[in-house]
């Protein structure tokens, strides 16, 4: 048992007092992932899924970071979605189940939303680096090299 007056525990970086660490080890673990087929999806439609990758930031910002979009998107385009982590977090497994067009058209939309959003990315770098040079130039500084 920890004792109360103990100071605190590390963990990582961050410091957690003792009796918080105490109280997390007591509760219960989290249920397992259960996939309960919803009531609109026909049980044929599970033989052949669609499985393809993106880049894990690029999931994190289609999907929400806690993947709390998916629901949503299964709903409007009829289809049943597996996002699992892969490569050491670095890639994302996207499965598709559904019929062979509406995979292929929801493939479709998730790669350009993907596309989208690296757009947006390499945009707001270039962005970062215009404010750098136009702060650099204007404080009469040395005006660095901004490869365009």
């Amino acid at each position: 048992m920890v004792d109360v007056s103990s100071a605190a525990e590390t963990r990582g970086d961050e410091w957690i007092p003792a009796q918080s660490l105490d109280r997390l080890l007591r509760l219960p673990l989290p249920p397992p992932r259960i996939f309960i087929r919803p009531w609109w999806f026909p049980v044929e439609e599970l033989r052949n899924p669609l499985v393809f990758y993106l880049e894990a930031w690029l999931a994190d910002t289609i999907f929400g970071a806690d993947r709390a979009r998916i629901p949503e998107i299964e709903w409007m385009c009829q289809t049943l979605l597996l996002v699992d982590i892969v490569d050491s977090g670095k890639l994302v497994e996207i499965t598709v189940f559904g019929r062979p067009r509406v995979q292929h058209r929801v493939k479709s939309l998730l790669l350009n939303v993907a596309s989208w959003r690296r757009k947006h990315r390499v945009r707001a770098e270039k962005m970062k680096q215009l404010e750098e040079f136009l702060k650099a130039a204007a404080t009469g500084s040395q005006i660095p090299n901004i490869p365009l």
